[in-house]
């Protein structure tokens, strides 16, 4: 049985999925680029026939990574200001899904791509699938939908969808209760360590991300004043051109002034793992998410959390950290968990124990094969 090619449209994806050695130095590799690459490397490995859409980092027109076939749409910074979102993003990407003629149509994240990508697909009777990528994507009337062209378009492609897929239960409601959609739960995929660090061995607080406001980093830094002999490794740079750096320059300049501070810029998806080898805890801070990729690494690599939010009640039902929902209760259960090896040691068991029920590629894969109608295709060879 021949099966369905499908293609993932992921204008900042070829950086994640080739790693940053290929993708010429574009430092930012987004959560949600993270998630499909890995996606895709398992679909794949599965024997499906799946493809990468993605703007032009340095690489061929077409070029196979991992057994996933990229295809080049269009230079992420080229065109006109005002004018670049026609010409040459949207027709870059129409003219690349024309050259990989998909049957299935896959987009993650909300915006304007989603109703390009739909309206393609329906166009040439193809299905269309969206994935949200945070919370907000579930809401009417997203505030991080900045514009009216935006809104209406992802509006389109939400409600023209053929399937829409979930990270978390809470989002499946948000879009049952918003949009009387009914959404499949298929929850993020992270890749298991065969070992776990041992946490006697780790000493530091890590924090990872995009560092911009919304994500509170500040909040590293009064933890940082107020706990002075603990050490905080800070990783991640600014968020991508044309959005501004000022977060990013005002927060290092801050932490060159806390010796207890390590900011260590943008750090490429191969070199992550690395980090956990010194974390006794890992800091999330942002108040809004979808299911953060950063807190199922830490967890699978056995490091307990203290977090600003708790996905799908993860962390309470399987003690895999502290939910902290302001800064003094994070400052707080930092200081705590620092000074009690044993309860960090319980606690990463627990977050272990979570990735592995709930977050295995294998089983993952599975639901996304599952809630397409691939199963059975899968068997038939």
């Amino acid at each position: 049985m021949t099966r369905p090619r499908l293609a993932f449209v992921v204008p900042y994806g070829y950086p994640a999925l080739a790693g940053h050695a290929e993708s010429s130095g574009f430092d930012y590799v987004g959560g949600a680029e993270m998630q499909q690459a890995r996606l895709l490397r398992t679909l794949a490995a599965r024997g499906h026939d799946v493809w990468m859409v993605s703007a032009d980092f340095g690489q061929p027109q077409r070029v196979t990574v991992d057994g996933v076939i990229v295809e080049r749409a269009y230079a992420p910074f080229a065109g006109i200001r005002g004018l670049r979102f026609f010409h040459p993003r949207w027709s870059g990407v129409l003219r690349a899904l024309e050259r990989v003629r998909p049957d299935v149509v896959y987009q993650r994240t909300a915006g304007a791509l989603t109703g390009q990508c739909a309206l393609w697909a329906r166009a040439r009777g193809r299905r269309f699938v969206f994935a949200c990528a945070h919370d907000f994507d579930t809401l009417r009337d997203s505030p991080a939908m900045g514009s009216v062209r935006g809104r209406v378009l992802y509006h389109w492609g939400l409600t023209h969808a053929d399937r829409v897929l979930a990270q978390t239960a809470a989002q499946a409601a948000g879009l049952r209760e918003n949009w009387g959609i009914e959404a499949a739960l298929v929850r993020n995929l992270i890749p298991l360590p065969e070992q776990p660090r041992p946490l006697e061995q780790a000493d530091a607080v890590l924090w990872l991300g995009t560092i911009k406001a919304d994500k509170r980093p500040q909040w590293v830094l009064d933890a940082a004043r107020a706990l002075p002999e603990t050490r905080f490794v800070v990783a991640g740079g600014p968020p991508p051109a044309p959005m501004s750096d000022a977060d990013f320059q005002e927060f290092r300049a801050q932490a060159a002034r806390l010796p207890n501070v390590e900011v260590l810029g943008f750090v490429p998806p191969d070199r992550v793992p690395a980090l956990f080898a010194n974390a006794a805890l890992f800091a999330h801070t942002s108040p809004a998410e979808g299911f953060p990729n950063t807190l199922l690494e830490a967890w699978a690599q056995g490091v307990p959390s203290v977090s600003a939010v708790d996905p799908d009640g993860a962390v309470s039902a399987f003690d895999t950290g502290i939910v902290a929902p302001d800064v003094t209760a994070f400052v707080g259960a930092l200081g705590a968990l620092m000074a009690d090896a044993a309860r960090r040691r319980a606690l990463g068991a627990g977050a272990r124990a979570y990735v592995e029920r709930w977050h295995a590629p294998q089983a993952v894969a599975t639901a996304f094969e599952s809630a397409l109608g691939l199963a059975h295709a899968m068997g038939a060879d």
